[in-house]
C-alpha cells in the first residue's frame, strides 16, 4: 500500500474529494480485556490520506479516531468493530455533516489478520443525483395524480401499465381493474378499433400525433382530443406508448350550438335583406315621383331628397347584407364577367364619391391597359368600398390615389392608397372578416354614416370569385395601401396559378 502525502494542502471532505476509492488497512488497538478501543493505521493510498489524514503528520502508524473522529459518529468505526470481531465482510452506506453539506460514503469492509481493510467510495455525486431524481419523480407524479386529463403509457402489446386517476374515472372502474390489461379487454373489440388503430400508427411512425374523435380515448361515450406518442430507451428503441385525452364533448357541443345560432343568424340576415329590398324600391320610386313634379315647394323637395338619400343609403346596406348572404351561404358571391375597362369603372365611382369628400382629392394614375374579362358591376363594389374605406381613413386636406397597372398580360393590378395611421397589427387578421370596423384613431372625426362592417369582406368575396387576392401593406412612413390582384380572365381560384412573391 502506498502512504504519504501527495501534497501539502488536502481538499476539504465533502468537497473536492478524489474521483478514486480510498483504501486504508487497520490494526486492532485492544485492552487488556482485549475489547477493541481503536484502530492503528497500518497502511493507506493517497486517497485515504488526503479523506483521513492531517496536514501535521502520516497517517500511517496513527489511531484512526485520533486523526477522524467523525468516523466514530457516522457508523463505519463500529462497522469496523464488527468485520474485526466477526470475521464477515460488510457493506455500509453511511454520512457525516461537513462544512460544504453532507458527505455521503459507501464503505466495503473486509477482515484482514487482527483488524480489517477499509475501501471507502465517495457516493456525494450520486446520492445529490437520485435524490434530484426522486424529486423529479415525485413531482411529476403529482402532476400527473392532478392532471384533470386522462394521462397513461402501455407497453408495446397495449397493456397499461400507468394511469391517472383521470384514466380510471374514464374507464369507470378502479385503477387496478384497468392495470395489465388492453383496451379490447376493457372496452370490446369492436369498441376499441379505433383506439388500437391510433396506438397502430403511433408505433409504426414513431411520431406523435393528435386525434379527435368519439372513440380515440379511453372509456366511451366522449368526444376525446387525444396526443399520443412513443416511449424510447437510451439506445433508441420503443418500449411504450403514451397517451394524453381530454374530454371535449363539452366544448364541441357549444362550438355546434354556435355554428347553428350563426347559420340562424345568416339566414335571417338574408330573408331580412331579401324582404327589405321591395319596401325600400317603393319609397325610392315614389320619391323620384315627387321630385319630378316642377311646382314642389322647395322645403318639401328637400325633405323628398333626404328621404330619396336615406333610402339609397338603406337599399346598398340590404345589398351588402344579400352579397354576405351569398357568400357564405351561397358557396361565394356570384359573378357575370364581360368585356370591362376597369379605368372607366374606375373613373366612375371616383365621379360618385368626390362631391362628398371636396376636402381629399382623388388621384387616378393608369399604366398599360386596363380591359379584361370582368363583373362589371361588382367591380365597381370593390372600387367603391376600397376607396369610400381610403376616403374615410384619410386625414383632410390628403390625397387619395388609385393606381391601375397591368402587372403581365395575364393580371391587372389595382392599388387604392392613402396616408393617416397605419392599420394596427393587431387589426390585420380580422381586416377581412364580416362585421369589422376599424375603431377610430383618437381625434379622427366621427364618419356621418356608419356601414355595417361588411365593406372589405365583400371586396375579399368578390376579388376571390374572380380568382384573384387581396393585399394590404400599412406603415407609418408610406400610410395604407389596399392591393387588389385580378387575372385578365375571371376564372374560378381552383383554376389560378400559383400566386408570385
Amino acid at each position: 500500500m502506498q502512504s504519504g502525502r501527495a501534497s501539502n494542502k488536502r481538499p476539504v471532505a465533502g468537497g473536492d474529494l478524489p474521483p478514486s476509492e480510498a483504501v486504508i488497512v487497520l490494526r486492532s488497538v485492544r485492552s487488556t480485556v482485549g475489547g477493541i478501543l481503536d484502530f492503528e493505521c497500518v497502511s493507506a493510498n493517497i486517497h485515504a490520506e488526503r479523506w483521513l489524514g492531517r496536514e501535521e503528520r502520516p497517517l500511517v502508524r496513527q489511531r484512526l479516531l485520533e486523526e477522524a473522529p467523525w468516523l466514530h459518529g457516522c457508523g463505519l468505526f463500529a462497522a469496523c468493530v464488527r468485520v474485526a470481531v466477526r470475521r464477515e465482510p460488510e457493506v455500509v452506506r453511511l454520512s457525516r455533516k461537513s462544512d460544504v453539506g453532507t458527505v455521503w460514503l459507501l464503505a466495503r469492509i473486509s477482515p484482514w489478520e487482527d483488524g480489517a481493510v477499509v475501501f471507502l467510495e465517495d457516493l456525494t455525486e450520486r446520492m445529490a443525483a437520485e435524490e434530484g431524481l426522486r424529486r423529479d419523480h415525485d413531482l411529476l407524479h403529482a402532476v400527473i395524480e392532478s392532471a384533470t386529463d386522462a394521462v397513461y403509457v402501455k407497453d408495446l402489446q397495449g397493456r397499461y401499465v400507468l394511469v391517472n386517476p383521470a384514466t380510471a374515472r374514464a374507464f369507470n372502474r378502479a385503477p387496478h381493474d384497468i392495470l395489465g390489461r388492453t383496451d379490447a379487454e376493457l372496452l370490446g373489440l369492436d369498441a376499441a378499433a379505433p383506439t388500437l388503430a391510433h396506438d397502430h400508427a403511433v408505433a409504426e411512425s414513431g411520431e406523435t400525433a393528435t386525434y379527435e374523435d368519439s372513440e380515440g380515448g379511453p372509456g366511451a361515450d366522449c368526444l376525446w382530443q387525444t396526443t399520443k406518442g412513443v416511449l424510447r430507451r437510451g439506445d433508441g428503441t420503443i418500449y411504450g406508448l403514451f397517451g394524453i385525452s381530454r374530454d371535449v364533448t363539452a366544448r364541441r357541443k357549444r362550438e355546434l350550438e354556435r355554428e347553428e345560432e350563426a347559420r340562424f343568424q345568416e339566414r335571417f340576415i338574408g330573408v331580412l335583406g331579401h324582404d327589405l329590398g321591395n319596401p325600400l324600391a317603393a319609397v325610392r320610386l315614389s320619391a323620384a315621383a315627387l321630385l319630378g313634379r316642377d311646382n314642389l315647394p322647395a322645403d318639401v323637395r328637400r325633405g323628398v331628397e333626404r328621404i330619396d338619400g336615406s333610402a339609397a343609403r338603406m337599399a346598398r346596406l340590404v345589398k351588402q347584407l344579400l352579397d354576405f348572404t351569398r357568400a357564405r351561404l351561397a358557396g361565394g358571391i356570384p359573378v357575370r364577367p364581360r368585356e370591362v375597362c376597369l379605368e372607366e369603372v374606375c373613373r366612375r365611382i371616383i365621379a360618385e364619391l368626390e362631391p362628398a369628400h371636396p376636402e381629399r382629392p382623388i388621384v387616378l394614375e393608369v399604366e398599360g391597359a386596363s380591359k379584361g374579362q370582368w363583373d362589371e358591376e361588382r367591380l365597381g363594389q370593390v372600387m367603391s368600398n376600397l376607396l369610400g374605406n381610403a376616403l374615410q381613413h384619410s386625414p383632410p386636406g390628403t390625397e387619395v390615389r388609385v393606381r391601375l397597372s397591368a402587372a403581365d398580360s395575364h393580371f391587372q393590378r389595382v392599388e387604392v392608397r392613402n396616408g393617416g395611421p397605419p392599420i394596427p397589427d393587431s387589426l390585420r387578421p380580422r381586416l377581412f372578416a364580416p362585421f369589422h370596423r376599424a375603431p377610430l384613431e383618437p381625434g379622427q372625426p366621427r364618419p356621418q354614416h356608419h356601414g355595417l362592417g361588411l365593406g372589405l369582406y365583400i371586396v375579399s368575396q368578390i376579388v376571390t370569385a374572380h380568382g384573384g387576392w387581396v393585399d394590404v401593406a400599412s406603415s407609418v412612413d408610406a400610410g395604407t395601401c389596399f392591393s387588389v390582384t385580378l387575372p385578365r380572365v375571371a376564372r374560378p381560384p381552383a383554376a389560378l396559378p400559383g400566386r408570385g412573391a
